[in-house]
């Protein structure tokens, strides 16, 4: 539980810092972008850092809020204490929309697709767990 915390936090602090760390991409001119990124290169990099870190912790997130979906559709048994913290945490996607949605649509695109080549062969292993 404590893991789920802990992804839980990565993830919404990552998809912050991401948004507010990248350059000005409204409206977009190629010739800012370049600038922010040349003469503020920790800024860029950090806000790369954070987009492939909220990837990996909104996928993880995203995978186990499937599994859980797909084993309680399936009548197995689930973590509905896990799998309810898994997709409350999803909704600080609703607010990172509200910053800019192509950006958001492109983070939770990658997310998902990340969470899903995750998933493992197997849906559940003999204590029940992934």
């Amino acid at each position: 539980m404590r893991r789920l915390w802990m992804t839980s936090m990565v993830a919404v602090l990552c998809s912050y810092l991401f948004l507010h760390w990248l350059p000005p991409l409204e409206p977009f001119s190629p010739t800012l972008f370049w600038t922010q990124l040349l003469f503020s290169p920790l800024r860029s990099w950090l806000a790369f850092g954070c987009f492939f870190l909220g990837v990996a912790a909104n996928g993880a997130l995203l995978r186990r809020a499937m599994t859980g979906a797909v084993s309680w559709l399936a009548g197995r048994r689930v973590r509905i204490g896990e799998w309810l913290i898994s997709i409350a945490a999803l909704s600080h996607f609703y607010w990172v929309f509200q910053f800019h949605w192509r950006l958001a649509a492109l983070f939770f695109a990658f997310s998902f697709f990340y969470g899903m080549m995750t998933l493992r062969g197997r849906w559940l292993t003999e204590d029940g767990r992934l």
